[in-house]
């Protein structure tokens, strides 16, 4: 049992993020997803909040939170990770090797037509993970290089 549950923990930890899979994904397929790639975590169902709709899933051992936020359509529209400081070095490292660096502690990669923005936030005790759209640049129509 005691093997089980360690092989389980190893599969939460060195498996990727994988948040950028589930924007633009239906509330139906995130949980089906859930289940069968990171079978670790656990679906809250509790949740409720009047501002934000969202599912909340946890590891067992209570190192890993995911609020996967819903629009008003039942579609993921971004995804806030939260980790225990232990494990802060190994998914700094996923994230230089996955996406494209934009700045410290930001990363930005494409997923259909969309430009996704991750951003790294480090507390004292945890660190947080945010994958969201990247917010519409103006342009003035002008853009043009001369």
């Amino acid at each position: 049992m005691k093997r089980l549950q360690f092989m389980l923990i190893m599969l939460l930890v060195l498996t990727p993020a994988g948040a950028q899979e589930f924007i633009g994904m239906t509330e139906k397929n995130i949980r089906e997803n859930m289940s069968s790639e990171k079978p670790g975590m656990v679906c809250e169902n509790m949740v409720r909040n009047d501002y934000f709709r969202y599912l909340k899933y946890y590891s067992a051992d209570g190192n890993e939170t995911w609020l996967i936020f819903l629009d008003s359509r039942g579609q993921c529209n971004g995804v806030r990770i939260t980790c225990g400081s232990s494990s802060y070095h190994t998914r700094l490292k996923e994230l230089n090797d996955r996406y494209r660096a934009k700045g410290e502690n930001r990363w930005s990669y494409r997923t259909g037509n969309e430009e996704i923005d991750v951003k790294l936030k480090q507390e004292e005790y945890f660190f947080t993970i945010t994958h969201q759209r990247a917010k519409d640049r103006a342009k003035s129509g002008n853009d043009r290089a001369a």
